[in-house]
């Protein structure tokens, strides 16, 4: 099934409407809407989740050789992988996720996720914010034109403890080789903007380079640190007429946030891996993979509300060519240990119920190999993988057709797993901030999964 732009985007509202309850009519009623997002809107008679870690696999991760494999399908689809059974019954995976098939009672899969666009730009920023972008491209449409779901999150939560961000994108908030900015805050303003951590070592016996922001200490840092304060207070003399405009609000979170970030050891403690054992740091595996999930194990445990973690730097999930290869040796090997490391490591210290892990991607890959023994880009239905955070698990929920090509069961919008998302660290999805004068719905559309909660 190839289809065109125009059947992608009628079958995406279709199965949108046929999924969820909420009306798109929110641009046109913006009165019987909450005027500012301030709160936490506790999740009623339900366990909720302090912190998200949300693990970004751009470049498009294929569902058919990992979460919905087809052995049955004819070979041009069904592919090189075979399945193998899980800790739940009767449900299986792709042969090259063996500890994450043990663990799949901890977890759940969203089999029948879907959007209407197959480009890597608007996809992106979809997943990323709720929002399609049309004609999103990395020259004249790179910056994100509403805000991400981490600054959205910060803004409403803030942080959980003084000093730590409440808003971490590790390495950066970069996508597709940093040629797209998609997690950032927009119209928001600065200061719910990401903290960006840098790049994580390439192995669990290397060091990290702590942020060069938080590097205060020996005198010369010290003077640095001083020079920082008083800039800070040069800014803070700077003619107070615009005072009311997002920019200077956003300007004096900002300052508030950088002077106790820069004096906070709480903050630096975060960010330092040596506090882990080697031991540990192997168990999550010898890779860059495995240390950025660490990394946001320790930044979410510290106190991080939101930590986006990119696994991807450029687009390492884009599978045209060679895929199976790159997929058995590298990408899905990498990934089990890590996603595996991470779930028994938020178990044993009893986190899993208030972290929500989410496995996300832009889209899947069609259900035809192509001629370089690869798959293209496919938005119809794809896979997204959510865990802990209060949520119910060990649900396989949702279905594709005998060709991995639509929903079957249960069709599912990526914002009603962004509305999920939100829902569990309390963040009401009808709330409106306004964009130079106009509404803007943290969702415009989209109601949380009620099987997952």
């Amino acid at each position: 099934m190839s289809g065109s732009s125009e059947s992608r985007e009628r079958l995406d509202r279709r199965c949108f409407l046929g999924s969820s309850s909420v009306a798109v009519g929110a641009f046109a009623l913006p009165t019987v809407l909450p005027n500012v997002a301030t709160a936490r809107d506790e999740p009623s008679g339900r366990d909720r989740a302090e912190q998200a870690i949300v693990i970004l696999l751009q470049g498009g991760c294929s569902h058919l050789d990992t979460w919905d494999l087809k052995p049955n399908a004819p070979t041009e689809i069904r592919g090189e992988f075979q399945p193998i059974a899980t800790s739940v019954p009767g449900v299986s995976i792709c042969e090259h996720l063996p500890m994450l098939a043990q663990r799949a009672h901890h977890y759940n899969v969203l089999r029948s996720v879907h959007h209407a666009t197959p480009s890597h730009e608007a996809a992106i920023h979809w997943v990323l914010t709720g929002y399609n972008y049309p004609g999103a491209n990395t020259s004249t449409r790179n910056r994100n034109i509403k805000p991400a779901m981490g600054s959205i999150v910060a803004k409403t939560l803030g942080s959980n403890t003084p000093g730590l961000p409440p808003y971490v994108c590790v390495p950066d908030k970069g996508q597709l080789g940093d040629r797209v900015r998609y997690a950032s805050a927009d119209f928001l303003g600065m200061a719910y903007d990401p903290f960006e951590s840098g790049m994580p070592p390439s192995g669990a016996h290397e060091a990290f380079r702590m942020p060069l922001n938080l590097s205060v200490s020996k005198a010369a840092d010290l003077r640095r640190f001083d020079h920082r304060l008083a800039l800070l207070q040069q800014l803070d003399q700077l003619p107070r007429a615009v005072e009311a405009t997002v920019t200077m609000d956003g300007m004096d979170v900002f300052q508030r946030q950088a002077m106790e970030m820069l004096s906070s050891r709480a903050t630096r403690d975060a960010f330092d891996l040596s506090q882990e054992p080697t031991a540990l740091r192997e168990r999550y595996g010898n890779t860059r993979v495995g240390q950025a999930a660490i990394l946001g194990r320790r930044l979410a445990g510290a106190g991080v509300p939101f930590t986006l973690v990119n696994f991807s730097i450029n687009q390492e999930w884009d599978t045209h060519s060679n895929g199976f290869k790159s997929l058995k040796t590298t990408r899905l090997p990498e990934f089990d240990r890590a996603v595996s490391a991470l779930l028994d490591d938020l178990q044993e210290r009893d986190r899993l119920r208030s972290t929500l892990v989410a496995v996300i991607t832009e889209f899947g890959r069609t259900p035809t190999i192509n001629k370089t023994a690869g798959r293209d880009h496919w938005s119809n239905v794809f896979s997204i993988v959510l865990a802990g955070g209060g949520l119910q698990s060990g649900q396989f929920i949702g279905s594709s057709n005998s060709r991995g090509e639509v929903p079957q069961d249960r069709p599912i919008h990526i914002n009603e797993v962004l509305a999920t998302i939100y829902g569990q660290l309390g963040v009401q999805t009808d709330l409106v901030h306004y964009d130079d004068g106009r509404p803007v719905p943290v969702l415009y559309a989209g109601k949380a999964i009620p099987e997952l909660i």
